[in-house]
């Protein structure tokens, strides 16, 4: 259940990688926000798994989906969002 590749949003694109903040983890109280995942398929975005297998995964916090922009701030804090943990959980840590 470790994603390989996921869709990242074209305002947040800054380098060659998305990262997923470990730092603090398990707490759900640190969690921030470093690369935005896409939200292109009705609010979900594509990941590739590992084992061979793709989802499309979902997002429920506002603060995982903020409007597209030119200069996004990345790096966001953002506390107790689930999604981010859903990444934290399904990434190589």
């Amino acid at each position: 259940m470790t994603f390989i590749i996921l869709d990242e949003r074209w305002d947040s694109i800054n380098d060659g990688y998305f990262v997923t903040e470990m730092d603090g983890y398990p707490n759900p109280a640190t969690t921030k926000i470093v690369d935005y995942p896409g939200s292109y398929h009705g609010g979900a975005c594509g990941f590739a798994f590992g084992d061979g297998h793709s989802e499309i995964h979902r997002w429920r916090d506002p603060r995982t989906t903020p409007p597209l922009r030119i200069g996004i701030p990345l790096n966001q804090p953002s506390p107790n969002n689930q999604d981010v943990i859903w990444m934290q959980n399904h990434c190589s840590y």
